[in-house]
C-alpha cells in the first residue's frame, strides 16, 4: 500500500471516530429508566459470546439475582460492558502471544450490592496494567493498542457514561497479573 492509501485510510478512520463522537454527543438527551444491571451484562454475551468461544476464553458469571435497580440506559450500559469485555479479550490474547505454554484465559463478572451501591466487577487473567497505564486509561484517545487497532475512545467514553449515571470505576491491576474493573452505581430510590 502506498502512502496515499495510508492517508486515505487514516482520514477514513478519523472521520469514523468523529462521527462516533458526534452520534454519541447527540445521545445526550438521556432517557434514564430503572433497570437491573444484570440485564445489559447478560446481553453482552449475545453480542460477544461467539468471540469469547473463538478465543477459547472461559467465562464465569456470578450475578446477584436480588440486585436493586439503578437508573440508567440499557444500551449505553451494554456498550460500557462490551468495551470492558473486548479489552479483557485483547489483554488475554496479548498475554497468550507473549507467554510460552498454556495461559489461563478466564473472564469473571460478578454483581452485588453494598451500602446503597450496585457493583459490577469485571476481571480478566490478561496482561494487567502498569501504574502509568492505570492513571492514563480514562483519558480520551489513550490506547495501549498498536495504531489502527483501537481508537482509544472506548474507555474514556465508558467512563463518561458511568459518571453520567452517578457511578464510578476503579481498576485493580498488577502488570502481568490480569486486571479487575470495579464499576459502581447508586441504587435507585
Amino acid at each position: 500500500a502506498g502512502m496515499a492509501t495510508d492517508i486515505i485510510d487514516n482520514v477514513a478512520r478519523a472521520a469514523g471516530v468523529i462521527k462516533h463522537v458526534r452520534d454519541f454527543a447527540r445521545q445526550s438527551e438521556r432517557d434514564l429508566k430503572k433497570l437491573v444491571l444484570n440485564d445489559p451484562i447478560n446481553d453482552v454475551f449475545k453480542v460477544l459470546g461467539h468471540q469469547l468461544a473463538v478465543h477459547s476464553i472461559q467465562v464465569s458469571l456470578n450475578l446477584d439475582p436480588e440486585l436493586p435497580e439503578i437508573r440508567a440506559e440499557h444500551n449505553r450500559l451494554e456498550q460500557v460492558f462490551i468495551n470492558l469485555v473486548t479489552n479483557a479479550i485483547d489483554s488475554m490474547d496479548e498475554k497468550e502471544e507473549k507467554t510460552e505454554g498454556k495461559v489461563e484465559k478466564l473472564l469473571e463478572i460478578s454483581t452485588f450490592s453494598e451500602n446503597g451501591w450496585v457493583v459490577a466487577k469485571v476481571s480478566d487473567t490478561g496482561m494487567g496494567m502498569t501504574d502509568e497505564v492505570k492513571r492514563k486509561i480514562f483519558e480520551p484517545f489513550f490506547t495501549t493498542k498498536e495504531t489502527g487497532k483501537g481508537t482509544g475512545l472506548g474507555t474514556s467514553i465508558s467512563f463518561g457514561i458511568i459518571k453520567d449515571y452517578g457511578g464510578s470505576i476503579d481498576i485493580q491491576s498488577q502488570y502481568g497479573h490480569g486486571a479487575t474493573f470495579i464499576v459502581k452505581f447508586p441504587a435507585a430510590e
